[in-house]
């Protein structure tokens, strides 16, 4: 199976060649176009020049331009086509938008003519002008988000640094191991890659490629770090102590950053509040009452369950994500030694011709299907997000028998998302464990080295420690150890069969360290701290999110209690005086003309369903910064929503 998948990488690639050739093609159609004029406008897009530097993108600005007007160009010329086909649709329909007799007799006779012309280049400008602006600001985003990930990965950087520089090897053969894990280190290995780079390929010094790192980074705190390195190399100070303080200032920096953070984050939490929950309740009974006495708007009401509570809360679930620290998502593999060899045997192109290899692919494929029919669960375990293949499935059949309303969609969105959220959290409960375990780990098994024992026996000691989490695996890498496998192989197993992103780091760390033939005891202490700092920050957001977990419970609670005096104590009152009544109030007065007890009463569910999944989302964003911790808080609300209009109301 793993032959079959970097087969199928291959084939992407390839398509993905394919592709950039494609994109070269146009660039250079677009260039050859409409390059000249953004060339003579050179100090106009200084900054955007800047802006791509700092994103990495291998274009200069006239070239990027060039292909974003291309594009925008197209795109306009899609608005226009479309715009004369609305144009064209409402004059065959005799749909007329404007009223004529407001306009000179010129434009009367001529008025379908104007029409077509008016939006036809409405459509021209309104796509072109969107297009034109959203490919003008992604090379500022995307430069922002590379100046989150490299401040985020500074303190776990700079440990890796000082690890190795406990080994007595230069600043850039540092640098260069740091370029290598790119999957673990994220955009600041970039950063390196671009430092080695410049000295491999174009032949500059360290130092000036050092410097023309800096001026291109889009991270202020990786230009200060440069600026010590720099000092460092020209004065011959002492780089172990240098990484030493960085890394200690970088650890109170992500602490006081984080702080920060959490402060705004509460901020946003309480005006989540006020706007999203507590005002669309009071905007529902001032429309209600409002229709009772026959001046209200269902339509307000409407906008308000379909709108404001849906669209409002993902915008702000959205830009909390945006807003957050950013850290490198998907957790890296370790290759071993041998996993390097098949790489390279299996890039020979005779080898994947051969029958035999064709056949292990083959026994290799039906071995992981027979796998995955034992033990189905575990690859949902590994992948939550696998489990809606069944859940989903289920959940439309469920949908299929029960009659469809909207009170029945509670218990197919519990099918849907029931096992989605039982594998996430105890995949997330157990990295937490590991989490939690690692620093100890690491801290008992540098004791155990410095006080003279072998890595064997430190290793068999710290496995020895617990029974569960981490130290479960720590056993089984003694036993891979024992039965004669690599040290720095049997780490990385270790760290992929586990696939938390501490572990990763201290794995990598680790591995580069036996490379180097470094102070092992030294590197094991480092990597404890490092490990100690991710502990610490998400330890600190869940005990400060807590509060703010209970607020949203709190606001919940109150819309519910709400809603339930509205069906027990305000709607019936109305609902019994329109149908005694007819309609009509006292002199003649209308009384609730609009006031539909069904239609209302659907609305009222329909906002509560609404705020049940988008609270327990905002939840679950707020407390782990992932939007699928907050599916436990949604299938909760939901329960309670379901229990209210079944059982009370």
């Amino acid at each position: 199976m793993e032959f079959k998948q970097r087969s199928k990488n291959k084939s992407i690639g390839k398509n993905k060649t394919e592709s950039k050739r494609e994109s070269k093609s146009i660039e250079k159609f677009a260039y050859s176009h409409f390059g000249k004029y953004f060339a003579r406008e050179k100090e106009k897009y200084t900054e955007l020049d800047k802006a791509l530097l700092a994103a990495r993108y291998p274009l200069t600005y006239d070239i990027y331009l060039s292909t974003a007007f291309f594009y925008a160009l197209i795109a306009g010329i899609t608005g226009l086509i479309l715009g004369f086909l609305l144009s064209t649709t409402l004059t065959m329909a005799g749909i007329v938008p404007i009223k004529y007799e407001m306009f000179p007799l010129l434009m009367i006779r001529h008025g379908r003519l104007l029409g077509t012309i008016f939006l036809s280049s409405s459509g021209f400008l309104v796509l072109f002008g969107v297009i034109y602006a959203l490919l003008y600001t992604i090379p500022t985003s995307k430069a922002g988000d590379r100046r989150r990930e490299i401040d985020r990965m500074m303190p776990h950087a700079v440990h890796f640094m000082y690890a190795l520089s406990k080994s007595g090897i230069s600043i850039l053969e540092i640098i260069k191991s740091l370029a290598k894990h790119e999957e673990t280190y994220g955009e600041i290995a970039k950063e390196m890659d671009f430092v080695i780079r410049k000295v491999e390929y174009f032949g500059k010094d360290l130092r000036r490629s050092l410097i023309e790192l800096s001026e291109t980074t889009p991270s202020q705190t990786l230009k200060e770090f440069i600026s010590g390195i720099l000092t460092m190399i020209e004065s011959g100070g002492d780089l172990p102590l240098f990484f030493a303080e960085k890394a200690e200032h970088y650890r109170e920096h992500a602490r006081v950053e984080q702080k920060g953070f959490l402060e705004t984050l509460g901020l946003f939490a309480e005006v989540y509040i006020t706007i999203l929950v507590a005002a669309p309740l009071f905007f529902v009974i001032i429309q209600i009452v409002m229709l009772a006495i026959g001046s209200g708007s269902m339509t307000i009401i409407y906008g308000v369950v379909y709108i404001m509570i849906p669209l409002g809360s993902a915008v702000f679930i959205v830009f909390i994500q945006m807003m957050g620290p950013s850290d490198v998502r998907k957790v890296s593999v370790l290759k071993t030694e041998f996993e390097v060899e098949r790489e390279a045997l299996e890039a020979s192109e005779a080898v994947k011709e051969s029958e035999a290899y064709k056949d292990f692919k083959r026994t290799e494929q039906q071995l992981k299907l027979k796998e995955y029919i034992k033990k189905p669960f575990k690859k949902m375990w590994d992948e939550p997000l696998f489990s809606l293949s069944t859940s989903i499935p289920l959940s439309l059949l469920l949908l299929f028998i029960l009659e469809i309303k909207w009170l029945t969609l509670i218990p197919v969105l519990f099918v849907a998302l029931l096992p989605l959220a039982v594998f996430h959290e105890s995949k997330l409960r157990y990295e937490n464990r590991v989490r939690n375990q690692t620093p100890d780990l690491l801290r008992g098994m540098s004791a155990s080295l410095a006080s003279g024992l072998t890595m064997m026996k430190s290793i068999e000691l710290a496995a020895d420690a617990g029974k569960s989490g981490i130290y479960k695996e720590v056993k089984k890498m003694h036993r891979g150890i024992e039965w004669g496998t690599e040290l720095s192989d049997a780490f990385k197993k270790f760290a992929n069969t586990i696939k938390v992103a501490s572990l990763i780091r201290v794995v990598t760390l680790l591995s580069e360290v036996l490379r180097t033939g470094g102070n092992m005891p030294e590197a094991l202490s480092i990597s404890a701290r490092d490990a100690e700092v991710e502990r610490t920050l998400v330890k600190e957001r869940a005990v400060n999110m807590l509060i703010y977990i209970m607020i949203i419970y709190i606001a919940f609670f109150v819309f519910i209690a709400i809603i339930y005096m509205m069906f027990t104590s305000l709607l019936p009152p109305l609902f019994e005086a329109f149908s005694s009544t007819g309609g009509m109030g006292g002199a003649g007065m209308p009384l609730g003309g609009a006031l539909n007890k069904e239609e209302i009463s659907a609305l009222l569910l329909q906002a509560t369903m609404f705020q049940s999944i988008f609270c327990g989302l905002m939840a679950g964003e707020m407390g782990t910064g992932n939007v699928l911790s907050g599916l436990k808080h949604v299938l909760l609300m939901l329960f309670i929503t379901w229990s209210l209009f079944v059982f009370i109301i």
